[in-house]
């Protein structure tokens, strides 16, 4: 319950203190794993990409303004483009090589 109200305190803060919010919670997170009074929190890689980021993202594509976004089009879509075309390429190798599943044309 803490680290809701901890959450939420932090998030209505951040206007005030004109930081993004997602950057603000990032380092109160932070803080809160080194406090050694607290038990280590162990979250799947599947929640975080599955549950996390989709709000952060949204939240943070909400905060955008268009004309910023057409003020830096050109690089964004060069590392949008580059990093899906990265991971398409090299995740199935790399699931292949470690045995895990996946579609039949990566074994």
């Amino acid at each position: 319950m803490f680290l809701v109200v901890l959450g939420t305190v932090v998030a209505a803060f951040a206007g005030r203190l004109r930081v993004p919010a997602p950057s603000l919670l990032v380092v109160a997170g932070l803080v809160v794993g080194l406090l050694p009074s607290f038990p280590p929190v162990h979250v799947p890689p599947d929640v975080v990409s599955l549950v996390v980021l989709p709000p952060l993202l949204w939240a943070a594509s909400e905060e955008l303004p268009w004309r910023d976004l057409r003020a830096v089009w050109r690089p964004v879509t060069v590392l949008a483009v580059g990093s899906a075309s990265n991971a398409g390429a090299t995740l199935p190798g790399q699931t292949a090589q470690r045995g895990a599943g996946g579609p039949g044309w990566t074994r």
